[in-house]
């Protein structure tokens, strides 16, 4: 890849990609100095190239270097200049008294009075009349002469001033000026066909939007259109079929593995027996080809039109949406984020750091996926673990400007599914790796071996770097996978040795202070993320920094703004007198990680409100009663999402805990006393959450901290702001 010329030195290039400039820009962010492989993205766009027989949406040069109200200035210049020649003779503006009638807009074809132009002024008139767009014009004498105001009024105006004339007669509902000729209506935009009042049109059909024009955030979000037929997608992704039947010149615009997912025109791959099973919905919905790993009978189907047979499914899933979507990540620098836990918060971290160095910055994981900014595109909460979803998604981002990428390779508190070897990544981190025997159903091995797969593709030592935590003992590990001469950058809580260190830290109910140790300089932040946690994800988010070379201003400001991350240690803060705190920890080990933390701000008194989910994890739920009554002065115990689940009985499965059963708890409740637990700590219970979290918010007292297990952050801020009026 090309290397783009740097507004600052760095230790390393990125590359940068060769592709033309497209048709239109957005405003560029404000000058910056740029980390490597981006420099060259101000100044350019990325747009994913359609088929060579499938023209872009838009002409290549339909700017003329003009911004739109420029382009509208011209536009409107056109228009006057294809005028008529005025004359009392062949006035430029019909009269609704010269359309025939008080009907403001017929007319008599008979009349020679009309020319092509009146014609279509009174019909143009009666349209818009007739749709509500404008008033009926009052009735008018019938008489065809001119008021005695207007008489040779013509022959003494300015053409310039006879315009201006006729645009206060309009207004006066007077008289209706005349339209563009169609071909000149539809090359400015035109007016839709509902003939609404809406923005104007770019060359595209498209309405342009200000806050796009200025590159600011809520920018709407622009789809990018692809098309490729079977043969040369087979062609592109070098893979070799079984066995290939039907129409291989059959048009291609999508593909998908989820048959509810599929539209018009997709490819549809069919992986196992959910795959089969979806066929017939795939075809309905529009599939019209199949790639599977066995024989399928299309014969009866609607719209497929070809079968391609594979050994290897699963390669076929990775390969042909990168190719259709014309390998997004080769056009992007891609930071990939690894580990058990902490993977969220860095993620957002690292994308904020990147956005504050004036680099727009797409992100991918389990709370959503964002072009740049706060634009949010439309995506499945397991999008990051798809790489049909997450071609796409990168595909979009680069149609939308986009000049970066951050992507969850590995989700908070699930099995790593491994990286997408189609997905060309830049920088791996690695947060932490917390691995229970047995989890999930996979090995010890398996498990390191998918989550480290991000670090084995760092081979290139001028633009891969890795990144370890090595307070970890499965650093030395990560750090060896990939090229050995590629860069690694390490940081620690408190080992001096590492690159990024803390030197000095302070933890509150309401901020986090840190001082960073790095090789260029310490760096002091104030963080609305709390707990010891969070400050890990810091340091790896200072140490990403380190590695791209980003000023460290750039590092600090990044970080700070990023004040909460959702369902991550989450705090809401309405002016109570006490701390609540949002987390949506899903295991043992982080429902106990997190108590200590917040344990370790220094809270009066701890209220716990935890809660199971039915029909699952049911060997959990002891566990977690007992972890949250060994850690909390309070404990309030819910259900939450029961499914068909009877909620006593996931409250009895985790009473089992602290070694009390419903009945026992039931009959203390006879008395209204509900005894201490045998450490001093109080637990109660109730099977609805929305109760149990009121409960627990009307116990909260000065110093106090509520924590609350449960998704239910609107209802709590609802609860807080309830109990202070």
């Amino acid at each position: 890849m090309a290397t783009a010329p740097l507004a600052f030195r760095l230790p390393f290039p990125f590359p940068s990609a060769s592709r033309p400039p497209p048709p239109r820009t957005l405003a560029p962010p404000a000058p910056r100095r740029l980390p490597p492989r981006l420099a060259a993205a101000a100044a350019r766009r990325f747009r994913p190239p359609t088929a060579d027989d499938e023209p872009p949406e838009a002409a290549e040069d339909s700017s003329h270097g003009l911004n739109r109200y420029d382009q509208l200035a011209r536009s409107v210049e056109r228009a006057r200049s294809r005028q008529p020649e005025i004359t009392p003779d062949h006035p430029l503006f019909s009269s609704p008294s010269s359309a025939g009638g008080a009907g403001g807009g017929s007319y008599d074809p008979d009349d020679e009075f009309f020319d092509e132009i009146d014609r279509a002024i009174a019909e143009k008139r009666e349209e818009f009349t007739r749709r509500g767009l404008i008033k009926p014009s009052p009735a008018s004498p019938p008489s065809s002469q001119p008021q005695p105001e207007d008489e040779g009024l013509a022959d003494e105006l300015s053409p310039e001033e006879v315009i201006d004339l006729d645009e206060i007669r309009k207004l006066q509902g007077l008289s209706v000026v005349s339209v563009a000729d169609e071909k000149d209506e539809e090359a400015e935009g035109g007016e839709d066909e509902d003939g609404d009042d809406v923005l104007p049109l770019d060359e595209d059909g498209e309405g342009f939007d200000v806050a796009e024009e200025l590159g600011l955030e809520g920018a709407r979000m622009r789809q990018p259109a692809f098309r490729m037929t079977l043969a040369e997608l087979l062609d592109e992704s070098k893979l070799v079929p079984v066995a290939v039947t039907g129409d291989q010149d059959v048009a291609l615009a999508g593909v998908q593995h989820d048959a509810s997912l599929v539209a018009a025109g997709d490819l549809f791959v069919c992986v196992g027996e959910e795959g089969l099973a979806g066929l017939t919905e795939a075809d309905k919905r529009g599939a019209v080809a199949v790639v599977a790993d066995q024989d399928v009978n299309i014969e009866g189907t609607l719209a497929c039109r070809a079968l391609v047979i594979v050994d290897d499914i699963a390669a076929a899933l990775r390969v042909l949406p990168a190719c259709l979507y014309r390998r997004p990540s080769t056009d992007m620098a891609v930071i990939g984020v690894t580990g058990t836990d902490g993977v969220t918060t860095t993620t957002h971290l690292v994308k904020a750091m990147y956005e504050a160095m004036g680099v727009r910055t797409g992100m991918v994981g389990v709370l959503g996926a964002y072009a740049f900014g706060s634009n949010k595109l439309d995506a499945r909460l397991d999008a990051s673990g798809d790489p049909i979803a997450v071609q796409k998604l990168m595909a979009t981002m680069l149609h939308n400007g986009a000049e970066a990428v951050v992507l969850e390779t590995a989700t908070d508190g699930r099995p790593p599914s491994g990286v997408d070897s189609e997905i060309d990544y830049d920088i791996a981190v690695l947060t932490n790796v917390r691995y229970t025997d047995g989890e999930d159903g996979i090995t010890y091995e398996e498990y390191m071996s998918r989550m480290a797969s991000v670090f084995s593709r760092m081979v290139d030592p001028e633009r891969h770097r890795k990144v370890v935590n090595i307070d970890d003992p499965s650093a030395p590990f990560f750090a060896a996978q990939g090229g050995h001469n590629v860069p690694v950058v390490t940081y620690s809580f408190e080992n001096k040795k590492a690159d990024v260190h803390t030197l000095k830290y302070q933890l509150s109910l309401f901020e986090t202070e840190v001082l960073v140790q790095t090789p260029h300089g310490i760096l002091e932040i104030s963080s609305g993320l709390l707990g010891r946690d969070n400050i890990y994800n810091i340091l790896a988010t200072v140490a990403v920094g380190i590695a791209v070379g980003a000023p460290l201003e750039d590092i600090v400001r990044g970080i700070e703004e990023v004040d909460a991350i959702p369902g991550r240690c989450e705090l809401i803060d309405e002016e109570q007198a006490f701390g609540v705190i949002v987390d949506h920890a899903r295991t043992p080990e982080a429902l106990s990680r997190l108590l200590d933390g917040v344990r370790e701000l220094g809270p009066r008194r701890i209220v716990t409100v935890v809660g199971c989910c039915g029909e699952k994890e049911r060997g959990k739920r002891p566990v977690m009663t007992k972890i949250a009554a060994d850690k909390s002065d309070v404990v309030m115990l819910t259900s939450d999402n029961p499914a068909n689940e009877d909620p006593l009985d996931i409250l009895d499965d985790m009473l089992a805990g602290v070694g009390w059963t419903m009945e026992e708890y039931l009959k203390y409740g006879t008395n209204d006393y509900y005894p201490p637990l045998p450490n001093g700590h109080r637990l109660f219970l109730h099977d609805i959450r929305r109760v149990a979290v009121r409960a627990a918010v009307a116990m909260g007292e000065q110093g106090d901290v509520v924590v609350s297990f449960l998704q239910m952050f609107l209802l709590l801020k609802a609860f807080i702001v309830a109990l202070s009026l």
